[in-house]
């Protein structure tokens, strides 16, 4: 399985370029389209996606579960597209998700500000001082997007395993290099630990869109007998044996250690996710 993460700087690249090249490398891309449509397929409403993808939750997103919900969905459906063979992420920090978790390829597309407003005007059909608008308002969003998720820069070259400036670099040169640079497919091994991961993720999930649970700051760990590990803060001792019994009805769930830590007073959820 060749993993590989796309991030972008708009204008880098003409608009459905990444996708071409995936397609031409072999890999399935899981673009905007994907996440959206994936998205209504879990029952999440459009609105949430629209509202909270690849920019920073407002002060109102943040304090309620709107982010959480955003949150736990993109890495649940992110986790599960890694048991496909030959995937490519399409922006989202797939970068910074998937580094400690799989050995994967992460490219960064940029460009110089004057090459990208022209694309973007030419592309949209609107004037150079509109797309320079727009250009600013995107870095902006997907900086904090990153830095808010994951506490991450962006902007960091460090961050990435190969940065690409396309006005000196074209995308069929791109096609060519990516597969020499791609990592070998991921192990037998790495991949039972990949599916606890994504159990516990899918558990997680359900629990924080439980909303009379209240529950913050969660951790679910599952081991390979099937017994769940919860940890976090929930509201109430009925709380803590609600989500005790979600856990216990859930397939392949052999045992459930209840490590839920009762807090009587209001939980604030003003951390991002990266510190809960």
């Amino acid at each position: 399985m060749a993993v590989l993460t796309i991030a972008r700087e708009l204008g880098a690249i003409v608009s459905g370029e990444e996708l071409a090249v995936c397609a031409t490398l072999g890999l399935h891309c899981i673009s905007r389209a994907t996440l959206e449509k994936r998205f209504l397929e879990l029952g999440i409403d459009r609105n949430c996606f629209h509202r909270f993808d690849e920019c920073r939750p407002g002060i109102a997103g943040a304090v309620t579960n709107g982010a959480s919900c955003y949150w736990e969905n993109l890495r649940t459906i992110i986790l599960q597209e890694l048991l496909q063979d030959n995937i490519a992420i399409i922006g989202r920090g797939g970068n910074f998700l998937l580094y400690e978790l799989v050995d994967c390829l992460r490219v960064r597309f940029v460009a110089p500000r004057e090459y990208r407003i022209r694309q973007i005007a030419r592309e949209r059909a609107i004037s150079e001082n509109e797309a320079g608008k727009i250009i600013a308002q995107s870095d902006v969003d997907r900086e904090k997007f990153c830095n808010f998720y994951y506490g991450k820069s962006w902007k960091d070259p460090d961050n990435y395993d190969l940065v690409i400036n396309t006005a000196e670099i074209p995308m069929e040169k791109v096609a060519i290099l990516i597969p020499q640079l791609l990592p070998p497919p991921v192990s037998g091994a790495e991949k039972q630990q990949l599916q606890l991961l994504i159990r516990a993720q899918i558990i997680k999930q359900t629990l924080c869109a439980a909303p009379e649970l209240q529950l913050h700051f969660a951790e679910v760990m599952v081991d390979e007998s099937g017994t769940v590990t919860l940890r976090g803060n929930v509201a109430s001792s009925s709380a803590a044996r609600r989500a005790e019994e979600i856990v216990a009805a859930m397939p392949e769930v052999s045992a459930v250690n209840n490590e839920l830590v009762v807090v009587l007073q209001d939980i604030p959820n003003r951390l991002p996710p990266f510190m809960h």
